[in-house]
């Protein structure tokens, strides 16, 4: 190799300097169009993906289980704490009436207020998770949530209270959605049955379990004091996540390590993440058999849970007499309903598993059980219907909540399931879909159930509520058979299954 002289050196560094400084003029105007269209340079691009794989000890699902369950039981507690926010109120329905001069109707819609909230409030903050992550949702969502209930205490008239219930909707939702998201993010699909099992059911056994401690609450203290006692609740979990919590979103936590060691922030497109969650649902809601079907089963069964709320005082505090405290114990059958399910979750995945060996990892394998499990609900109303009046024993009809409450779970389980097996990525639309018309159903309701049992009497009354329920029975057996059916005529799910994408286990 001949030796350059200082003169070529001279001239090959000009031409390096030269080169730094002003680039070719192809080159110059290809910055120039990246400039405009705020895209990096392709070296900058090919920097950044040579860097966005989390380390083992930044991803989440990489932790220890010890970890993993330390935080699960906070993320557990706040959905407990909604559903106990929930239905706490129902326990003070007459109290609040009497308190604010008000009729019945205007204290039974603050029950209806809340759920009005719950179905709006994913629909307007879901985006927001994708852009600043889980854990600033959470933190500003759920402080926001515990100042609402200051505001129901302090409520100076019923107009006040029925628009904090509102905001505490509002607020609450997406709390749990995130959450629920950083389940999710930690677990993987083959150990999330548990947490995900308990997430669910801490939901709606507070739902239930809200009035149980309710009634005690406002009969020996005063009703502000629900409100009181779920805002301490609250913000016990909203310190635990202030201190513990960290962020779980995946790709949050890959666009900060980007920025970090590149100093490059990435932009999300707010028009259309928006549209997204805002038109997707709806879309799907009113385009997709499956969804519809099984949506307009899930929101009937959540309505009626909801009804139970306002239903049950009508029945001990009316018909036998009983206390507000005393009435409260006819929410037990249905929260030991409930907790039969939970407690039994690993046996009910194995037998899940059992049918994926089966029948193979399509979302059918979540309805063998179902089947039967479907008939528990209208067996639960008609036992209820006519042995909840005396002079039949009073335990005769709270132990018909027992049924009813299995049946309950176990569909909001296995529908929630089926919809994510079968949609993949576009499981949280269809979700989000199903928990609108859920909250919908489940705000509209409990204002009619005074008039249904004071038109029709609680025998007839609930026993319409069990024929419905017995007509919708076949729903899971329908779409055990004719599900591969249905999904094949789907677009979105051919699309998925295209892409080869395979059903997880959840």
């Amino acid at each position: 190799m001949s030796q350059l002289t200082r003169q070529e050196l001279g001239h090959l560094g000009d031409e390096i300097r030269h080169d730094m400084i002003e680039p070719p003029a192809d080159e110059g105007e290809d910055n120039v169009k990246r400039m405009a269209d705020n895209t990096p340079h392709p070296r900058a691009v090919s920097q950044m993906e040579r860097k966005t794989v989390l380390d083992h000890g930044e991803d989440p699902q990489s932790w220890s289980g010890r970890k993993k369950w330390c935080l699960s039981i906070i993320v557990i507690m706040m959905s407990g704490t909604m559903g106990y926010y929930s239905g706490v109120h129902a326990a003070s329905i007459p109290a609040i009436a009497e308190y604010y001069h008000s009729s019945k109707l205007a204290s039974t819609s603050a029950l209806s207020f809340f759920l009005l909230g719950f179905a709006i409030g994913p629909l307007l903050f879901a985006p927001l998770s994708e852009m600043f992550g889980r854990l600033p949702i959470i933190r500003v969502m759920l402080f926001m949530f515990v100042i609402s209930n200051i505001g129901c205490a302090l409520a100076p008239n019923i107009q006040t209270l029925l628009a904090f219930r509102l905001i505490g909707g509002l607020t609450g939702a997406p709390t749990v959605t995130n959450t629920a998201g950083t389940l999710t993010d930690m677990w993987p699909p083959s150990h999330r049955s548990a947490p995900l099992a308990l997430f669910t059911a801490a939901s709606y056994l507070l739902f239930v379990i809200g009035p149980i401690c309710g009634g005690p609450i406002t009969e020996y203290a005063s009703w502000q004091w629900d409100y009181w006692t779920s805002m301490i609740l609250g913000g016990c979990v909203w310190i635990s996540a202030m201190l513990f919590l960290p962020e779980t979103y995946a790709p949050r936590l890959i666009a900060m390590k980007k920025f970090k060691e590149s100093g490059i922030q990435e932009s999300a497109n707010w028009k259309e993440l928006y549209r997204e969650n805002l038109v997707r649902p709806w879309i799907m809601l009113f385009t997709e058999p499956i969804v519809w079907a099984l949506s307009i089963y899930m929101a009937f069964l959540y309505g009626i849970l909801s009804l139970n709320l306002v239903a049950y005082p009508v029945v001990y505090t009316d018909l036998r007499g009983w206390s507000v405290s005393k009435s409260s114990l006819g929410y037990v059958g249905i929260s030991v309903g409930m907790a039969i399910p939970t407690l039994c979750s690993p046996l009910l995945r194995r037998v899940h598993s059992r049918y994926v060996r089966k029948l193979g990892p399509v979302p059918e394998a979540r309805f063998p059980l179902q089947i039967g499990f479907s008939w528990f609900i209208p067996i639960g109303l008609f036992w209820f219907a006519w042995t909840s009046a005396p002079p039949v024993p009073a335990s005769v009809g709270i132990i018909a909540g027992v049924p009813y409450g299995i049946g309950l779970l176990t569909a909001f389980l296995d529908i929630a399931a089926y919809l994510t097996d079968c949609y993949g990525r576009y499981g949280a639309s269809a979700l989000a879909a199903n928990g609108l018309l859920c909250r919908l159903f489940g705000a509209a309701f409990p204002l009619f159930a005074d008039s249904l049992y004071k038109t029709l009497g609680v025998g007839w009354g609930t026993s319409l509520l069990g024929f419905i329920a017995a007509a919708m029975a076949p729903m899971p057996f329908v779409f055990y058979h004719l599900g591969p059916r249905l999904r094949a005529r789907s677009a979105l799910h051919t699309n998925i299954s295209r892409e080869g994408r395979s059903y997880e286990t959840i």
